[in-house]
């Protein structure tokens, strides 16, 4: 396994990261399928084979860690997240909430963690996004990411804590 970018623990007040276990392994495909497939479909065409097999081997490769988030006393699963530490960079390879936990600050929280963590190591967070996803494109806009490529299916994006050394 890749060494992670981030590890288990507190995100803030109330929201916290857990190492997933082989349990998770089912929701969080649920997860993923629900978010990416309609992009998918889009951009290239869904084998549902072959997604779960990528999947699989994401999950070893770059074990997830689930968003688990406390509210009025309850605790529940909002998401998850897959980091990687490369050699300049903190690398995003994939952030993932249920849909109802979408659009409740959730996902800005985790990513400015990320940044945090990224800023401390003096070191960039790298990410790709699929070009159709507007949505999470808007979202890493607001949190300062800079696009620095584009393929046909993703546009490759870059934060710094300095904006200048782009």
């Amino acid at each position: 396994m890749r060494a992670a970018a981030l590890e288990p623990g507190p995100v803030d007040d109330r929201l916290w990261l857990r190492a997933a276990d082989a349990l998770d392994k089912p929701i969080l495909y649920r997860w993923q399928v629900a978010a990416y497939r309609e992009h998918i479909e889009t951009l290239w065409g869904w084998d549902a084979e072959w997604q779960a097999r990528d999947f699989d081997k994401l999950f070893a490769a770059l074990g997830p860690l689930v968003i688990m988030q406390r509210d009025a006393g309850e605790r529940c699963a909002a998401g998850y997240i897959q980091t990687q530490r490369r050699p300049r960079s903190l690398h995003l390879a994939n952030i993932v909430l249920r849909a109802e936990m979408r659009g409740q600050g959730i996902g800005t929280r985790v990513l400015r963690h990320l940044q945090s963590q990224a800023a401390a190591r003096d070191m960039a967070v790298t990410l790709k996004v699929f070009c159709s996803n507007t949505r999470a494109l808007a979202f890493y806009r607001r949190l300062n990411f800079q696009e620095t490529g584009r393929t046909k299916t993703h546009v490759e994006m870059r934060w710094l804590r300095n904006l200048s050394e782009v």
